[in-house]
């Protein structure tokens, strides 16, 4: 049923003209209306309670294709960012008389900026045309995920789905590091032993974007282990000093108790005989 899913990792068009995902010709004249591209059963359901028209339905069991009622769209865009799948996009073929517009989900730093001119890809990542950003939404509260809305030539709304990942500048401070290069035998240095990111991992994450302690851990999970980064933060906090020349406030103390492991019979108060905490 999903063969072109399962064999290139994106759905082809037959898929979604056979399981109704694409709308009329007429639907897409009376303005901005969502494109659902989920063509794999699996038990996920936040774009039905994140639609605020009762558009989109699945029901029981939670595994049911997303079905929308496109008659009740009015492509407010709310389900994009809900979407753990990113596979739900916004088309308006009414926004002038050449182009169209494509909305869509974007997870990669750095964002681009209103009005730049980027590389719209299909949904193989392949570049399709140019497009012209005419809006960047970013996250709001905890909705971590962009949302950005290109214009490109009406005729291409069917193939457009996102757009190549931006490059990033790497500062004057940087520019003898490269990373782009293989990796030097220095670069295997384990910095965050509990989930095994290397000297590589962390310098790759800064050179991409991510100048903040957060940043780092999001991309890398440096920090995020048992020791919950006593080990690695001050070592990180220097790395990143090193590269971007900032100064890093001291890192907050995210420990959370117990400080440092313990039996669990402790905490089920069954203290063993013999047994010195």
């Amino acid at each position: 049923m999903n063969e072109g899913v399962s064999k290139n990792g994106f759905p082809s068009w037959n898929e979604l003209l056979e399981l109704g995902f694409v709308p009329s010709e007429q639907r897409l004249r009376k303005g901005p209306v969502a494109f659902i591209e989920c063509v794999q059963q699996i038990p996920c359901n936040p774009c039905e309670s994140a639609c605020p028209f009762h558009a989109i339905e699945i029901k029981e069991p939670i595994i049911n294709l997303p079905k929308l009622d496109m008659d009740k769209c009015t492509g407010c865009g709310k389900c994009i960012a809900q979407c753990p799948g990113l596979a739900i996009f916004v088309v308006d073929m009414t926004y002038n008389n050449t182009e169209a517009t494509i909305s869509f989900p974007h997870e990669y730093l750095p964002l681009p900026a209103k009005g730049q001119m980027v590389a719209a890809v299909n949904r193989a990542g392949e570049k399709v045309c140019q497009g012209r950003v005419i809006q960047v939404a970013k996250p709001v509260g905890n909705d971590h995920t962009p949302v950005i809305t290109i214009a490109v030539p009406n005729s291409l709304i069917h193939d457009v789905r996102g757009i190549k990942r931006l490059g990033y500048d790497i500062p004057a401070t940087q520019a003898n590091l490269c990373m782009e290069a293989k990796p030097t035998n220095s670069d295997d240095i384990i910095v965050c032993r509990c989930e095994e990111v290397s000297l590589w991992d962390i310098r790759k994450a800064i050179s991409e974007g991510a100048t903040t302690i957060a940043a780092i851990k999001r991309r890398t999970r440096a920090g995020m282990g048992l020791c919950q980064g006593r080990t690695c933060s001050r070592i990180i906090s220097g790395i990143l000093k090193e590269m971007v020349s900032v100064n890093i406030e001291p890192l907050p103390d995210t420990a959370r108790t117990p400080i440092k492991p313990i039996p669990l019979g402790l905490l089920a108060d069954d203290v063993r005989e013999g047994f010195d905490p």
